[in-house]
């Protein structure tokens, strides 16, 4: 079930422009080329939606994104869609 839902969270991301690096994991690394990992963290917290962002300049750029149930992560596409395309 985990690796099905890393899957579509994976396209789902890609489709909203995101970069995913490869995981084998519950949890994806993804960035955006246009949006700051920062200000998306922040305001998927301000919509109830906790992702870890990191400070290390290698990774700065990056969220720790967990893979949730399917609605889990439908809410996190959902909330991701309203910031990105207001």
């Amino acid at each position: 079930a985990v690796i099905a839902s890393r899957e579509a969270l994976v396209r789902d991301l890609a489709a909203l422009g995101f970069d995913v690096l490869p995981s084998t994991a519950n949890f994806v690394f993804a960035r955006h080329s246009d949006r700051d990992a920062q200000a998306l963290a922040v305001a998927l917290r301000q919509r109830g939606i906790i992702v870890r962002h990191f400070q290390q300049a290698r990774i700065r750029q990056f969220l720790r994104i967990s893979v949730g149930t399917d609605a889990q992560c439908q809410a996190l596409v959902g909330a991701l869609r309203e910031i990105l395309v207001p």
